[in-house]
């Protein structure tokens, strides 16, 4: 009897061991995502100047523009396209005085003096840097040209004014430039004396820098 009480223990014993609770398997892991980084490209920049050589305050004779050497530097900055805006009929004297009194006679008048050469594509591009040299406190009345035959383009774009001077700075560049060209958004502009875009050039490039760093487009 005491062998038979024995053996149903046993049996008992591994019963309840065969009858454990199964380890549950482990679920399998999804595979790790790639994180998504979004592209965002740089924008597309085109700097539109106007620019004189001869003779020019404080400077004497030259043969490469302010402007143009400061729109130069703009576009080495950022990449940006060039495009000049050169008179049909360059009718500009070369002295100072006599480029000054057809500047202040071109004001007093509203001229609209045309421009040579095909423009670039506008709509391609998303910032345009639009500068010149300050005549009588205000733009060339041949930048108003191009603002008026590109407003409706322009006004759908970045747009950021410079100027280079002998004493003005910007002369409200800003200013005329949104009232001639409305709807566009106008960034903070920069002035630059010429006398400096000949002689200091190593700063102006600075200042150029500092300035385009700031800016937000």
């Amino acid at each position: 009897m005491k062998k038979l009480i024995m053996i149903l223990l046993g049996a008992l014993l591994m019963l309840s061991a065969c009858s454990g609770n199964k380890p549950e398997e482990e679920a399998p892991q999804p595979a790790p995502q790639e994180e998504v980084t979004e592209q965002t490209e740089d924008p597309s920049i085109l700097v539109v100047y106007f620019s004189r050589t001869g003779e020019q305050y404080t400077v004497g004779v030259i043969d490469h523009g302010n402007t143009a050497i400061m729109a130069e530097m703009i576009a080495e900055e950022t990449g940006a396209d060039l495009f000049e805006v050169l008179p049909e009929d360059d009718h500009y004297p070369m002295t100072y005085d006599e480029l000054t009194e057809t500047a202040r006679s071109e004001q007093s008048e509203n001229a609209r003096p045309a421009y040579a050469g095909e423009v670039p594509d506008l709509t391609q591009y998303d910032v345009i840097f639009l500068g010149a040299p300050v005549w009588w406190g205000d733009w060339p009345m041949i930048m108003y040209t191009f603002f008026e035959e590109n407003a409706a383009v322009l006004s759908e774009k970045t747009l950021v004014p410079f100027s280079t001077h002998e004493g003005s700075g910007l002369s409200g560049f800003d200013r005329k430039l949104s009232k001639a060209i409305d709807g566009a958004t106008i960034l903070e502009g920069l002035a630059i004396r010429g006398n400096d875009c000949q002689n200091r050039q190593d700063s102006v490039r600075e200042s150029v820098k500092e300035w385009i760093s700031g800016l937000t487009y």
